[in-house]
């Protein structure tokens, strides 16, 4: 059994949202993954790593969302790992078992994209409301 079985037309819709919202922006390599780390949608532009574009992002959101609740900071929204080339955002919620990743090479444009990564997850999210996650299986 796997962890999520989604149908043909809903991972093509998710792939078409991806791909609009990189197309509008400087963002790149954006993927829709499960909170375990399973990759269920990305853009063409999306790293071919699977690790370092799922499994990894998933170790680090479960770690920073204890991190946040141990300081009474609230649930975790988003996490920014600042390169010397770039970005790499994570934006999730406590109600969702997804995340959005994505990556910019731009500074000046940072607080434009949280706000459009947030309004792009909250949309591709909801087309997953009904979608439910079997046990993972590796």
């Amino acid at each position: 059994m796997s962890e999520l079985k989604l149908d043909r037309g809903l991972q093509i819709d998710l792939h078409r949202m991806l791909e609009v919202l990189e197309s509008s922006t400087d963002l790149e390599g954006t993927a829709l993954v499960t909170k375990t780390g399973l990759r269920i949608a990305s853009s063409t532009h999306a790293s071919t790593d699977v690790d370092q574009h799922s499994a990894s992002p998933a170790t680090l959101a479960s770690l920073a969302n204890k991190v946040s609740q141990g300081l009474e900071y609230g649930n975790l929204k988003q996490i920014v790992i600042t390169g010397e080339d770039g970005y790499t955002i994570i934006t999730t919620n406590e109600e969702s078992e997804f995340m959005l990743l994505s990556h910019s090479k731009k500074a000046t444009k940072l607080g434009y994209y949280f706000h459009r990564l947030s309004k792009a997850f909250g949309k591709l999210t909801a087309l997953l409301t009904d979608i439910e996650i079997g046990e993972a299986t590796y």
